[in-house]
């Protein structure tokens, strides 16, 4: 059997990371469709299938998660978690030392703090 993990970053890291970016995207048409139940179910999962340490470090894929929960908080009026998710991704982000990946992120705070009248 194939060693899954080597020394460049393992092929189940990309498949890994290639399956949760299809997951958000699924939850994303769900979310756009009216279906906010379901893409909630789904990005939860994404949430939860990323936490440090489950089956390897993914911050990008969780940053990309966090983000989707913020969209879809703020499309169902609840602007104040939206900022948590938000502020949670972009903390992320400076941990793992990729802030140049925060531009999507600082775009979706920007509309949050628009829809606060701030």
């Amino acid at each position: 059997m194939k060693n899954l993990d080597d020394s460049n970053g393992s092929e189940f890291q990309k498949s890994f990371d290639q399956s949760i970016e299809e997951l958000n995207k699924i939850a994303m048409r769900f979310v756009q469709h009216g279906d906010t139940e379901s893409g909630h179910q789904v990005l939860t999962f994404c949430e939860e299938a990323t936490q440090p340490g489950k089956y390897g470090d993914f911050p990008l894929s969780r940053t990309t998660t966090f983000n989707n929960l913020a969209c879809l908080y703020r499309r169902i009026g609840k602007p104040k978690g939206a900022l948590n998710y938000l502020r949670t991704a972009l903390t992320l982000l400076n941990k793992s030392n990729l802030l140049h990946h925060s531009a999507t992120t600082y775009l979706n705070l920007s509309a949050v703090h628009s829809q606060l009248g701030e």
